[in-house]
C-alpha cells in the first residue's frame, strides 16, 4: 500500500514537472515566434518602401543616369558650392543618393543601409521652395544628403540598436544633433546598420543582418557605426553621423579606409543618441562625423557648432570652432608610438606610424616618442567604467532575445556570477594575460565602483601630465593594432580596445585618417616577425599572415589631440591626410 502510494506521488511530481517544462518551453517558443514576426514585419515595410523608391528613380535616360554619377564623384566642398549656386537642386543630390545607395544593396550585397527615411523627399523639396530661384541666405548644407547611424534618433523612427524588442519603438523627437543639421540645410535619407548592443568591433544583428566589408566581403566592416563605414567607402554617402564610445567611428573609419572623428564628449551634444549602456559618466561616448576625407569632417565641425546646439543643451561648452587653432601654421611637437605594451601592433600598422613620422619631420614638426602611461592598467579601468552594473544592463536587454552570434560570447560572460569569472580570469591569466584582465575587470558593488573611478580621476592626471612633461600639442598612433578580419573571431579580440578606447576614457579628441594599405611584404612580416603572446598570436598569423588574403586591406593612422582642442587634431589629421596624398599615385593603394 506504501509502495503504490509512493509511486502516486512521484507521478503526480513528474506530471507537474513536465507541465512546468511544456509550459516554460510554450512561453519561450511563442516568446521567439513574436520576435521573428516583428522582424519580418519590419523587413517587410523596409523593403515595401524601398521598392517604391527605385521604381520611383527608375530611368533610362542617360543624361539623368550621367548626371546622378556625376553627383556622387563631387567632393562635399564641390557639391556645397553647386547647391549653393543653384547649379544642383537638392532633389537632385537626394536622387543620387538614394540611386546609389538602392543600387549598392543590389550589386554588392553589403547590407549597410537598414531604412531610407520617406520623408527625405518632402524636406528636399522644402529646401527648394524656401531658399530656391536664387534666394539669399542659403543654409551652410542647404540640400546635403546624410547617412544616420541608427542608435541616433530620427522623429518616427526606431533606434533598435539590434534589440528586436525594441520594434515598434519610435522616436517621438529628433536627437539634437540631427534636428541641428536639418536646420543648417542637411537631409537625413538613410540610417545605417550597427550591431546587436553596440558593443561589438563587428556589425550585424538579428532584425538586419550583417553588413559586409566594402572591399573585402568575407571580413568585418567594423563595429559599431559599420553601417556607416561601408556605406561611405562605397560613396552612398558623402557625410555620415556616428557615435563612438570604445572606437566606434574610428575602428570601423580604419577598416574600411574612410575618415572618422571622435570630438571631446562636450563639444556636440548627445541628447537622443541611445548609448550601449546607459549612466556611464567617465566613458565618454560622443557624436562624430564620417566621410571621405578631412575636409568634410572639418566642414561639419564647423557648422554644427554654433549658438542653437549651445541653447538646446546647457552642457555642451559654448565653444564655436576655433579658426586660429585650425589655421594656426607654427611647428607642433608630436608625440607617437607604433605599439603598445598590451597588443603588439602588425608590421602594417607600425609602417603607417613610421611613415607618418618622418612626412611630419620634413614638413618642420617636431616628433618625439610617447608611451601611454601603464596602458595595461587603463583598459582594467576602461572595462570596469564600461560595465558599470557589471554587465547587468546588457544581460536584462539580452534576455527572451533573439541573440546574434557576435554578442553570444559577452552575453555568456555577463551572465556568470561575480565570483566565477574571478575565479576564470585567474584559470585563464597564465594562458592569456588580456581576457583574464577583461574578466576580473568588472566591478562587483558600488564600492569598487567608486574606487574605480578614483583611479580614473588619478590615471587621467597623470596622462596629461606625462604630455605636458614631454611638451606635447598633438600625438599619432596606430588606430588599431590590426586591420579588418573576419567577422567570427573578433569576439575574440576585444583587447584592441587599448588604442581606440584609451581616448575615450581620457575624453580626448581623436580621429583616423587612410594612409595606406597592406602589402604582401606586410603580411611575410607579419608570418616571420610579429610576435604576440598568448593565442591571440595564432589569429593574428592566421588571417593577416602570408597568403591570408588581407592584402589591399586598408591602414590608418589615428591622431590624438588634447582635451577640447579638438580644431588641432583636425588640423594635423588635414595635414596627414595631404602629405599621403602627395606620394607617387599607386604608391598608399587608396583609391
Amino acid at each position: 500500500m506504501y509502495g503504490l502510494e509512493f509511486i502516486a506521488h512521484w507521478q503526480l511530481f513528474f506530471a507537474v514537472v513536465i507541465n512546468c517544462v511544456a509550459y516554460w518551453l510554450f512561453m519561450v517558443l511563442g516568446k521567439r515566434r513574436a520576435l521573428k514576426a516583428a522582424i519580418s514585419r519590419q523587413l517587410s515595410d523596409c523593403e515595401e518602401f524601398a521598392s517604391a523608391l527605385k521604381e520611383s528613380l527608375s530611368t533610362s535616360d542617360s543624361i539623368e543616369l550621367e548626371k546622378r554619377k556625376l553627383i556622387i564623384q563631387l567632393r562635399l566642398s564641390e557639391l556645397i558650392a553647386k547647391l549653393q549656386n543653384e547649379e544642383l537642386l537638392p532633389t537632385d543630390v537626394l536622387h543620387a543618393y538614394q540611386w546609389r545607395a538602392l543600387k549598392l544593396s543590389d550589386e554588392t550585397g553589403s547590407n549597410c543601409v537598414v531604412q531610407f527615411i520617406e520623408e527625405a523627399e518632402s524636406w528636399a523639396s522644402q529646401l527648394e521652395e524656401t531658399y530656391g530661384q536664387h534666394r539669399k541666405g542659403k543654409p551652410p548644407f542647404y540640400g546635403i544628403p546624410i547617412s544616420v547611424k541608427e542608435s541616433v534618433q530620427i522623429e518616427g523612427y526606431e533606434s533598435t540598436r539590434g534589440y528586436v524588442r525594441s520594434l515598434g519603438h519610435k522616436a517621438d523627437r529628433d536627437a539634437n544633433v540631427i534636428a541641428m543639421l536639418k536646420k543648417l540645410g542637411a537631409v537625413p535619407f538613410v540610417q545605417t546598420n550597427v550591431p546587436q548592443t553596440l558593443l561589438s568591433y563587428a556589425c550585424s544583428n538579428p532584425i538586419y543582418g550583417r553588413t559586409a566589408h566594402p572591399t573585402h566581403p568575407d571580413r568585418t566592416c567594423g563595429g559599431s557605426t559599420g553601417g556607416e563605414a561601408t556605406l561611405i567607402r562605397l560613396a552612398g554617402s558623402i557625410l555620415g553621423i556616428g557615435g563612438d564610445v570604445g572606437g566606434s567611428i574610428r575602428v570601423p573609419a580604419h577598416f574600411s579606409g574612410i575618415c572618422g572623428f571622435k570630438p571631446t564628449s562636450t563639444r556636440i551634444s548627445q541628447i537622443g543618441s541611445k548609448p550601449s549602456i546607459p549612466g556611464r559618466p567617465l566613458m565618454c561616448a560622443t557624436l562624430g562625423p564620417m566621410a571621405r576625407d578631412v575636409y568634410s569632417l572639418v566642414t561639419f565641425m564647423r557648422n554644427i557648432l554654433c549658438d542653437e546646439l549651445f541653447e538646446n543643451d546647457p552642457y555642451v561648452m559654448p565653444i564655436k570652432f576655433q579658426e586660429q587653432l585650425y589655421n594656426e601654421g607654427r611647428p607642433l611637437t608630436i608625440g607617437y608610438y607604433e605599439s603598445d605594451e598590451f597588443f603588439e601592433a602588425i608590421p602594417a600598422c607600425r609602417r603607417v606610424v613610421s611613415k607618418s613620422k618622418e612626412m611630419l619631420e620634413s614638413a618642420g614638426h617636431r616628433l618625439v616618442p610617447f608611451n601611454p602611461p601603464d596602458i595595461t592598467a587603463a583598459v582594467g579601468l576602461l572595462i570596469a567604467i564600461c560595465t558599470v552594473d557589471g554587465g547587468r544592463y546588457v544581460r536584462d536587454h539580452l534576455k527572451g532575445e533573439i541573440v546574434d552570434s557576435s554578442v553570444r560570447l559577452m552575453k555568456i560572460l555577463y551572465s556568470l556570477p561575480y565570483w566565477s569569472r574571478r575565479m576564470l580570469a585567474t584559470l585563464v591569466k597564465p594562458l592569456d594575460r588580456r581576457s583574464a584582465l577583461l574578466l576580473k575587470s568588472f566591478p562587483s558593488d558600488t564600492g569598487e565602483l567608486r574606487r574605480m573611478y578614483h583611479k580614473v580621476a588619478n590615471y587621467r592626471r597623470s596622462f596629461c601630465e606625462a604630455w605636458r612633461d614631454a611638451g606635447l600639442d598633438a600625438l599619432i598612433c596606430p588606430a588599431c593594432p590590426i586591420v579588418a578580419l573576419p567577422d567570427k573571431v573578433m569576439p575574440r579580440l576585444m583587447s584592441i580596445v587599448s588604442y581606440p578606447a584609451l581616448y575615450n576614457l581620457l575624453d580626448l579628441p581623436a580621429g583616423v585618417v587612410p594612409c595606406s594599405v597592406v602589402t604582401e611584404d606586410d603580411e611575410k612580416q607579419v608570418t616571420t616577425q610579429y610576435s604576440i603572446d598568448g593565442p591571440i598570436s595564432s589569429v593574428v598569423k592566421r588571417y593577416l599572415g602570408q597568403g591570408s588574403g588581407s592584402v589591399g586591406l586598408p591602414v590608418a593612422l589615428q591622431v590624438v589631440a588634447m582635451h577640447a582642442r579638438d580644431e588641432v587634431c583636425l588640423r594635423l589629421m588635414t595635414q596627414v591626410e595631404q602629405l599621403w596624398s602627395q606620394l607617387p599615385a599607386g604608391s598608399t593603394g587608396l583609391p
